[in-house]
């Protein structure tokens, strides 16, 4: 997991998070749908309890582009809550999601009640972040970027297994084209050297990390 909390859940203890549970609406949703869409009104966020997500956006160009893959434990949809402005990015569902439901005013009262004021700036701090990193990660090559995806994906998602690294999240090649600014034949290709290289192993929808220190020297 990253080093640094950047959600709200992750510095709540037990009886907190009982009582943000408790102001919300449990939901499901199946594999596929939005949850939110980007330029929507922000009147509510969702915390995931079980599943994951991806975070697009749209280009200038109309294109779709990733900006992260998210799961259990993350608030989704706070930024616009907090700043009172429309949802900044579409929320939609890669695996079957649960969760709860929960309203912008009871949010907001929750944080003011419980001084988590400092948490969401650190939040927003920490996606300022990721965001500066993905204009870095801009100016690498195909393979490149793929490996540094890869290792981000292992480092939230990643469960050891005999040694190699099993992605615990279903990746399409259209996400991983998507989310590095890339083509899907130039991902292809990319996967495909990872793979004769010995990195990399690929199944359906499941991606299989056999050298990290090998992704990483691709990164440097």
């Amino acid at each position: 997991m990253a080093s640094e909390a950047h959600s709200i859940v992750e510095v709540l203890g037990q009886t907190q998070r009982r009582a943000l549970r408790e102001r919300g609406t449990e939901v499901r949703f199946p594999e596929g749908q939005v949850i939110f869409w980007e330029g929507q009104p922000s009147r509510s966020v969702l915390v995931i309890e079980h599943g994951h997500v991806k975070v697009t956006q749209r280009a200038a160009d109309g294109a779709e582009v990733i900006l992260a893959v998210r799961g259990p434990g993350e608030v989704m949809g706070d930024e616009g809550v907090l700043m009172g402005e429309v949802r900044s990015a579409t929320v939609t569902t890669i695996t079957e999601v649960s969760g709860v439901d929960i309203a912008a005013e009871a949010l907001l009262a929750f944080i003011a009640e419980e001084q988590l004021w400092p948490v969401m700036y650190k939040a927003a701090v920490w996606r300022r972040r990721e965001s500066d990193q993905q204009s870095l990660l801009a100016r690498l090559g195909v393979k490149n970027r793929l490996a540094r995806w890869l290792l981000e994906l292992a480092a939230e998602f990643g469960t050891p297994k005999e040694g190699d690294c099993v992605l615990d999240v279903p990746i399409s090649q259209y996400d991983l084209a998507n989310r590095i600014g890339a083509s899907r034949d130039a991902v292809a290709i990319a996967l495909r050297q990872l793979r004769q290289q010995g990195l990399v192993s690929t199944g359906r929808r499941q991606i299989t990390l056999h050298d990290l220190e090998g992704l990483r020297r691709l990164t440097l």
